[in-house]
């Protein structure tokens, strides 16, 4: 990968390949102290041979932070902070070139795996072509044992659903395992905290993840069904490498999950996510999202995002976004 982006930028590749060594910031130190560069005064002053010398002040210039004056006559110090902006300037756009091929090509994939399950010649998929109360109702008669339901954004779950889960008669068999996710914003939403706590009452276990893209409800893990979003009709999924992958999607968000008892100890548990929430905003702002995304992926308000966005850049004393993710990657941040 790194061959693509030095053909495009080859000063990238300067940069990586001559990192700087010590001799090279005693080199800089110099250059700033005396206003110019003098090889034979330095060799004398740091007892570095001037063959080591010229390769360190090259090493600079590849930097930007030391430069040759446009007549030619010497090399001076540059201020470190704008040799930063010139450098990563090129560093930046390849980032924001590869993040938008990522993105490109996450977005045909999901594209395709909406499509596969409709359009399978298996007959393992049908569209629903009615009320999804309908469709849930009939599923719960079957009495399944095993339910994984993720519910992103606040929209409550489907009135059938609460009802035949921990409603007044639920028709599913007392040993059933129930698991449900929301997102960790609905912690503070009054209806979803009162939800999960008779849920939690009716034996159903429930957490929180910072992001959860799809709605689903998967039955035994043979069954899932995908409601459409606004109003849009839904499919009922029964492929089963298609529900597998489905029930391995949920498994995962499931174990990184925090559990969630619903309205009480919730402003106590609140707080305790404050951080959770930041180790979040922080792995996508390392790839690169944009504010706007992460608001709309972790469930809150832009105004709320680029909140905990200053809090982060400045308890790492970072004045830019890019310089935040260059403190956390030398801090061995890996998102």
């Amino acid at each position: 990968m790194l061959d693509n982006v030095d053909t495009k930028y080859p000063l990238i590749g300067d940069v990586i390949s001559s990192p700087l060594n010590e001799t090279a910031y005693l080199v800089y130190g110099w250059v700033l102290d005396h206003g110019q560069a003098d090889y034979r005064q330095m060799a004398t002053d740091l007892g570095v041979g001037t063959g080591e010398l010229r390769a360190c002040v090259e090493t600079l210039t590849h930097w930007r932070l030391l430069r040759e004056l446009p007549n030619g006559s010497t090399i001076v110090a540059d201020r470190p902070d704008a040799a930063l902006a010139e450098t990563m300037l090129p560093l930046e756009a390849a980032i924001t070139g590869f993040q938008l091929a990522v993105d490109r090509m996450r977005n045909e994939f999901d594209t395709l795996l909406t499509t596969y399950p409709v359009a399978s010649d298996q007959g393992m998929t049908e569209p629903l072509d009615g009320d999804l109360d309908v469709a849930l109702r009939a599923l719960l008669e079957t009495r399944p044992r095993d339910l994984l339901i993720a519910n992103p954004g606040k929209s409550p779950i489907s009135v059938e659903l609460r009802q035949a889960l921990w409603g007044g008669s639920p028709p599913l068999p007392g040993t059933a395992k129930v698991h449900v996710l929301y997102q960790h914003s609905s912690r503070f939403d009054a209806t979803t905290r009162s939800h999960a706590e008779s849920a939690r009452a009716a034996g159903a276990q429930i957490r929180t993840v910072g992001e959860l893209k799809d709605r689903m409800v998967v039955f035994d893990r043979k069954t899932a069904l995908l409601p459409g979003e606004e109003g849009a009709l839904g499919v009922l999924v029964r492929e089963p490498t298609v529900v597998d992958f489905l029930a391995r999607m949920f498994d995962r968000s499931w174990r990184a999950g925090l559990d969630f008892v619903g309205e009480s100890g919730w402003r106590y548990d609140a707080q305790k996510l404050v951080g959770t929430v930041r180790q979040d905003i922080i792995r996508l702002l390392m790839d690169g999202a944009r504010d706007e995304t992460i608001a709309q992926r972790l469930d809150m308000s832009v105004r709320t995002c680029r909140r905990h966005i200053a809090t982060i850049m400045e308890g790492l004393g970072a004045e830019s976004r890019f310089q935040a993710g260059y403190l956390l990657r030398e801090n061995g941040y890996t998102g």
